[in-house]
């Protein structure tokens, strides 16, 4: 019979943290999964040690194929999935026991969003929580600043809010392990791929928050392991290029998602939109790379950039007024018709089963085309 999740666990060289990812799969209290295992031919003993652990374990698949990096050697357990909802393990991650019974009831209470979305715990390569990353999740976050008084309540984000806020360059979903996806989401917008590197998952991302509702889980979380081996280590989130990568991630996401974007939003990104977040994201770059300069030569390079630029303009006025950047977003969708982008909903608690979401009731915003 048909698993209801699919856990994919892809690989490469982190045997020393593959007894507590695997632990924790095996904790948790939802237990109709299957599991699958794509090691891309490790050199450190990992793919003996998965292919002894699942040896005799019926519910698990395991595999080796070619190494595609990170994020496209998550696609081939994907591919493969058979569950109704697919959670992405990552092999150097951990979760709590909860982690897929709070996602699986909020996704089950929720047929119209594709996405189950839970808070960030990162830790060190002890499994130690990392405060300052904690804490940078909870409060300077792409996710907390759109989130505001909600940050901490569930709710649903009626696309194509979370889209777009990646036009200001920053992912919503800062780990996979964060989201528990729709399977059949994947057959409409794709699957991962490595052509922007490590950090080619922002433009999935993107995909998904364009045409997919997604609802917020606050009373879990995933695991998010931050060590110096890691796929993102050696990323220049500041550099020029890295700047160059994300405008290229964007204007394909626009490009494959277009047609299922309502008129007015894919006419305003493309008329306008995509423009006015380029130069914002260009001028904030700027502003960092001119962190050592004095006051008065911040000072006099943003009175030059507010000249020439209404985004620059809008920027400025909005850190003076103590706005996130989000709010900028906010405002497009309202000029084209868009109701409420988040809509708070409600926890209640089922005798005997654990707990559910309970519906929103109507839709208040438009909906996005669901095939």
């Amino acid at each position: 019979m048909r698993p209801r999740v699919s856990i994919c666990v892809p690989n490469l060289n982190t045997r020393q943290f593959l007894p507590e990812r695997f632990d924790t799969i095996g904790a948790q209290s939802f237990r109709d999964w299957e599991l699958l295992v794509y090691d891309s031919y490790s050199s450190d003993g990992a793919w003996e040690y998965i292919r002894d652990r699942f040896s005799h374990e019926s519910r698990a698949r395991v595999w080796q194929g070619p190494r595609a990096g990170t994020p496209g050697s998550w696609s081939p357990c994907i591919r493969e999935a058979q569950g109704e909802y697919v959670y992405i393990a990552t092999s150097d991650d951990t979760m709590p026991p909860d982690c897929l019974e709070k996602l699986v009831a909020a996704l089950d209470a929720h047929p119209d969003c594709d996405i189950a979305h839970c808070p960030l715990q990162p830790i060190d390569e002890d499994g130690h929580r990392v405060d300052a990353m904690w804490d940078w999740w909870r409060n300077g976050s792409m996710f907390a600043n759109s989130s505001g008084e909600l940050m901490a309540r569930p709710h649903i984000r009626r696309a194509p809010f979370d889209g777009l806020l990646h036009l200001l360059g920053g992912s919503v979903y800062v780990s996979i392990t964060q989201l528990l996806v729709r399977r059949s989401l994947f057959d409409r917008i794709g699957y991962f791929e490595s052509t922007w590197g490590s950090i080619g998952d922002f433009n999935w991302s993107m995909r998904a928050g364009l045409i997919a509702n997604t609802v917020h889980v606050p009373d879990t979380w995933g695991g998010w392991r931050v060590h110096k081996s890691q796929a993102t280590s050696g990323v220049n989130m500041e550099s020029v290029e890295h700047a160059q990568r994300v405008d290229s991630m964007i204007d394909d996401a626009i490009s494959r998602c277009g047609d299922y974007l309502d008129a007015d939003v894919r006419r305003s990104l493309t008329s306008q939109w995509v423009h006015e977040a380029q130069t914002m994201r260009t001028l904030i770059r700027e502003i960092g790379e001119r962190r050592r300069l004095s006051l008065a030569q911040r000072r006099a390079y943003l009175v030059g950039r507010i000249c020439k630029s209404s985004a620059a303009r809008e920027y400025v006025v909005a850190r003076l007024r103590g706005h996130s950047l989000a709010e900028w977003v906010r405002r497009r969708l309202n000029t084209i018709g868009f109701g409420p982008v988040l809509v708070p909903t409600a926890v209640i608690q089922s005798a005997g089963t654990g707990p559910h979401f309970a519906t929103t009731g109507d839709t208040i915003c438009r909906e996005m085309p669901t095939n």
